[in-house]
């Protein structure tokens, strides 16, 4: 069981980004902690653990940032994510 405010709990899972780049995104794939990576041109769309956020934003500087949206997760993606984990271990 876990327990404590929503802000101490969001280490458990990841946070959303999407972010439009000046270039093409370089390098993205093989950052640890990036997940469910979609490219469209030079749009990306991804989950990333957060403590894995700064290395992401690094390496997006890199292809040159016009706008980026980062969406810390819900109470409800926190509750999801960890019963899933809990379940994966059971099995």
């Amino acid at each position: 069981m876990e327990s404590g405010s929503l802000a101490e709990l969001r280490h458990l899972t990841r946070t959303s980004v999407t972010a439009e780049l000046a270039g093409p995104p370089n390098g993205l794939a093989h950052l640890p902690g990036v997940h469910d990576l979609d490219i469209q041109g030079h749009r990306v769309r991804l989950q990333v653990d957060t403590e894995q956020l700064d290395a992401l934003l690094r390496q997006l500087s890199e292809s040159g940032v016009r706008s980026l949206t980062s969406t810390p997760p819900t109470l409800e993606e926190l509750f999801l994510r960890h019963y899933q984990d809990e379940e994966a271990a059971a099995s």
